[in-house]
């Protein structure tokens, strides 16, 4: 019996055995880690995609409240202008009349308060209903003098705003989500070459295959090191 048979194992071979061994265990773990934050991509994508919906939605309805607020501001300062050139005639108390209805009962909250209108008034209006309450003339002709502003506009359209900005919110964490798993992927395939290297170095007989055995090894640390730096799911 030649001392080679006599050994249990073969040193090369057992080194060989658990290189590939890490090997493949490091790129199931690459692969699995991979697929999570591939997963949580695409949930966070859905998620953003519906949320850009909610929001273009919200914005819609901010857009169309928007719109009416500055078309009766326009009208109403028309009547109250026209109004207080006319106040000594009924016409002209009609048209206070109107444009203190349209003030009080057609403007949305954000407009009303940039312009300046008394909360009180308004608040005995839509409790009460009541015809009798109106705003007097000092209040008509600060709203005439008062425009909506960009305060105004930056409150109107706040809600959508706001959704619009998580909704990029959670796209960025798809898309670093998606970042991560690329990685991974990387690890996988760095991994993957270092188990090929090992693998040739079984096919030579020769000492070329400490040559191969070795390059497999550099590969498989520095695969395993740069996963160790990555952020795991």
């Amino acid at each position: 019996m030649s001392a080679d048979e006599s050994k249990p194992f073969d040193p090369f071979e057992l080194t060989a055995a658990v290189l590939l061994g890490i090997g493949a265990i490091g790129a199931s773990l690459a692969g699995y880690q991979e697929g999570l934050w591939g997963g949580a991509s695409v949930e966070a994508y859905g998620e953003a995609a519906a949320m850009t919906t909610k929001a273009s939605s919200t914005y819609n309805d901010e857009l169309t409240t928007y719109l009416q607020d500055t078309q009766i501001d326009v009208r109403a300062k028309e009547l109250i202008w026209e109004g207080t050139e006319n106040k000594e005639d009924a016409a002209g108390e009609r048209q206070l009349g109107m444009a203190s209805w349209m003030l009080l009962s057609q403007l949305s909250d954000p407009a009303y308060k940039y312009l300046k209108l008394p909360d009180d008034v308004r608040t005995e209006y839509m409790e009460n209903q009541d015809g009798d309450v109106v705003l007097d003339e000092a209040a008509l002709l600060v709203a005439l003098e008062t425009d909506l502003d960009q305060d105004y506009v930056d409150e109107v359209f706040s809600g959508s705003g706001e959704e619009f900005a998580a909704a990029d919110k959670r796209f960025a964490e798809g898309r670093d989500a998606n970042g991560k798993g690329d990685q991974f992927s990387f690890v996988g395939v760095i991994l993957t070459v270092a188990l090929f290297f090992a693998g040739l170095s079984l096919v030579f007989k020769t000492q070329m295959r400490w040559g191969f055995l070795g390059l497999g090894t550099v590969v498989l640390i520095g695969g395993l090191a740069f996963m160790s730096t990555l952020t795991w799911a």
